[in-house]
């Protein structure tokens, strides 16, 4: 069995597999199939492939972290600037909101602190 991931139609990447994991996998399908769960391995599938896609990808075209985008969101707030929709999507685009505002950020709003009194 030579599994393949369909891009259109017409083309496809063969996923290159071990003879340990086919059988696996042969044995993984054929227990969905027995307890009419084919659906519910078909949804487990998707999500594991689709975060590993992700993972597969350049890094200018992952997500960018959480973190960046509380300073981003920070940055956007403190300075009035928008922040362009592509740099919540992809870390690129964050990296260049982050280096053309971080600096100013940091050196024109510090968070108020309280006196110890």
């Amino acid at each position: 069995m030579v599994m393949q991931l369909m891009l259109d139609d017409e083309s496809g990447i063969p996923i290159p597999l071990d003879d340990f994991a086919l059988e696996a996998w042969a044995v993984q399908f054929n227990r969905a199939l027995a307890s009419e769960q084919v659906d519910v391995l078909c949804e487990r599938l998707a999500e594991c492939f689709a975060s590993s896609l992700a993972e597969c990808l350049d890094a200018d075209l992952r997500p960018p972290s959480e973190a960046q985008v509380r300073l981003a969101t920070d940055i956007s707030r403190h300075l009035g600037v928008s922040m362009p929709p592509e740099a919540l999507r992809f870390r690129a685009a964050m990296f260049e909101f982050l280096d053309r505002f971080a600096d100013i950020h940091r050196t024109r709003w510090r968070p108020c602190r309280k006196r110890d009194t």
